[in-house]
Formats: C-alpha cells, structure tokens, sequence
C-alpha cells in the first residue's frame, strides 16, 4: 500500500470537519511548494479559502486606511451613544 492509499483510507473514515481541515492545510503544503498559486485552486474549499484571504487583506488595508487613532475605544464611544 502506497502513502497515498493510505492517506485515502484514512481521510474516507474522518468527519466532514476533519476533511475540510485537511483540504486546507494541503493547500497550503501546495503554495508553499508553488504546486498552484492560491488563484487557481480548483477545488470549492479551496475557492472559499481564497476568497476569505482576499476578503482578509482588503479588511486590513481598510483598517490602514482608517481615520480612527489607534487608541480609539469603540466600546466607550459604543456607550456614550447608547
């Protein structure tokens, strides 16, 4: 039996959780080798994941962006309008 056989065997006994996690991390393992760049995943988790990485880093440049001090407390501002 190969290690890839047994991966599968492995992976086809694991909850569709555990499948996810594991989608995930070879596609990481796969970029990190430069086996597909994070666009052209192909499979469906993979396609979430790399919109969620593109949805992330626009969220950051955003935050960079922003008006606000760095020491802004949203939660004081929160309760003062409530």
């Amino acid at each position: 039996m190969t290690i890839q056989q047994e991966a599968c065997e492995k992976i086809m006994r694991l909850p569709e959780d555990g499948i996810r996690l594991i989608l995930v991390m070879a596609d990481e393992i796969a970029r990190q080798h430069g086996i597909f760049p994070d666009t052209n995943v192909e499979t469906e988790a993979g396609t979430q994941l790399t919109r969620k990485k593109r949805a992330f880093q626009d969220m950051l440049e955003l935050r960079e962006q922003s008006t606000y001090p760095k020491n802004f407390d949203y939660k004081k501002t929160m309760e003062d309008a409530i």
